[in-house]
């Protein structure tokens, strides 16, 4: 398919860069340093082209699955959590963004092993905390948004042990500090470096912190605030994927989307069933707090309704014994509250909550098995063998486009025929996908604007669309919809 998600492009710019060749990435060099620096790796090793960004992020894919195995088995036994792992492997929106150089994956593979170190430290061994800070650093230098998990990691340690740290903990928690520190110095200096001073933080959390809903000029804009929730199916299981906006979108659910949502709605009916509900005036606090935060949403910073929202869950969960499901509940509603927030609707942007959702549809298979009397293992088994099918049989709901392989076929016939072409200035209606492919000669100019690029210099330009209006250029190749012209002599 090529490249379809046009970040991509900048990591490898970036990674490009760690190798000592920067191509006009030095105001970009602070995104996701970590995946970037180790695709240069696999460049400096020899593989130059985007399959090096594959294999690091496919890479993080497996470690994230590995790393939700044994997040998962602090609670459930070993089919629930191998159950687990096939489901999030498998699930249509992590399929749809697996292994294809975008860096959402690898933020959430780096936040399970945060999640699984950090309540190792409180609840096992405080020798964790060494790992559980460094890891979250690694995660933050990712991808940024993943910052969002520092509160959530805070109020599993407050249900734990309250307001004080205890004595046993402080030693490792400060060394633990330290290296975190000595970590993020290590990153920032060298990124601070080759972006001659500038470290900027993403526009996306900024816009987020300062209560701003994201720029309307942006394709992904929208004011649908229940995008994330009205896609839900989709998200777990879909016989379509189309591409709008340069975007793929899955459409039309499957039979396994109901499935999952069925033991989810069966589990949720099971434990409220099961609750001996007694209101008074603690449980009542949470509960003003929670409506609080509906009643606000979206009127106000998205951190504000986190925040509100996470001081209900402190206070409800403090005598709970259902704390690691309530630590779930608020990774998910963390990411929930945040995206639907920002309005950019972009699906990958809710992968961080599917972890925490595989708990909470383990949690409902469990419910489930104690109600009826069949073997435990029968729910587990069948779900694993459905999703593994599906896991082999969803690209074939991917539509057919060559939209995203033309830039690189185009780019290929300019350096096959014509001689010399780095010597030429190329105009192009997209930067990002031509500088990977050709290098730093050249220019963005606005496929829509044909005076401009008549009145340019540019001895080439590369068009997505027809240009029926120019005086000066004309058409020498069309490559799947993606036109190249020539500046008449």
């Amino acid at each position: 398919m090529g490249i379809y998600c046009s970040d991509v492009y900048v990591y490898l710019l970036n990674a490009v860069y760690y190798t000592g060749h920067n191509i006009y990435s030095t105001t970009t060099i602070y995104l996701s340093p970590v995946i970037c620096f180790l695709t240069s790796i696999l460049m400096t090793l020899g593989i130059k082209d985007a399959t090096s960004i594959y294999i690091v992020t496919g890479l993080f894919a497996v470690i994230g699955n590995i790393g939700l195995y044994f997040l998962l088995r602090i609670r459930f036994d070993e089919i629930l959590s191998l159950t687990g792992v096939i489901l999030y492997a498998t699930f249509a929106l992590n399929l749809t963004w697996l292994a294809n150089g975008s860096i959402d994956i690898p933020g959430v593979s780096i936040t399970i092993w945060t999640i699984f170190f950090m309540i190792m430290a409180v609840d096992k061994n405080p020798k964790y905390y060494l790992l559980a800070f460094p890891t979250l650093i690694i995660a933050f230098f990712t991808r940024y948004t993943i910052v969002f998990i520092i509160p959530v990691m805070v109020l599993y340690y407050l249900y734990r042990k309250g307001f004080k740290i205890e004595k046993q903990d402080a030693k490792y928690i400060i060394i633990g500090l330290l290296i975190a520190g000595l970590l993020a110095a290590l990153i920032l200096m060298p990124v601070t470096s080759m972006g001659n001073g500038n470290f900027e933080p993403t526009t996306q959390i900024s816009e987020g912190i300062g209560g701003e809903h994201g720029r309307t000029n942006d394709p992904a804009y929208s004011t649908d605030v229940g995008y994330y929730l009205s896609n839900f199916l989709n998200f777990i299981s879909s016989s379509k994927v189309t591409f709008e906006g340069n975007t793929p979108a899955l459409k039309d659910p499957t039979i396994l989307s109901y499935l999952i949502a069925g033991i989810l709605a069966i589990g949720s009916i099971i434990f409220i069933a099961n609750k001996d509900y007694e209101l008074n005036k603690r449980k009542l606090i949470p509960l003003a707090l929670f409506l609080i935060a509906f009643l606000t949403f979206n009127k106000t910073s998205s951190v504000i309704t986190i925040l509100i929202t996470l001081i209900g869950l402190l206070i409800l969960g403090r005598d709970s014994k259902h704390q690691m499901g309530l630590l779930m509940l608020s990774w998910i509603l963390v990411n929930l509250i945040y995206y639907s927030y920002y309005s950019h609707n972009v699906n990958r942007y809710i992968i961080p909550a599917i972890p925490p959702l595989i708990y909470l549809i383990l949690a409902g298979i469990e419910l489930i098995n104690e109600k009826i009397s069949i073997n435990r293992n029968i729910i587990p088994i069948a779900l694993i063998v459905l999703f593994v099918i599906q896991g082999f049989t969803f690209c074939l709901a991917f539509e057919e486009t060559n939209q995203y392989i033309a830039p690189q076929e185009i780019s290929e016939y300019i350096i096959h025929e014509i001689p010399n072409y780095e010597k030429y200035e190329i105009g192009v209606y997209n930067i990002r996908p031509f500088y990977w492919y050709l290098g730093e000669n050249v220019t963005g100019i606005e496929n829509h604007n044909t005076a401009k690029i008549d009145a340019s210099n540019v001895s080439y330009y590369i068009s997505k669309a027809p240009l029926n209006g120019l005086n000066n250029y004309s058409e020498i190749k069309n490559i799947h919809n993606m036109y190249l012209y020539k500046k008449n002599v």
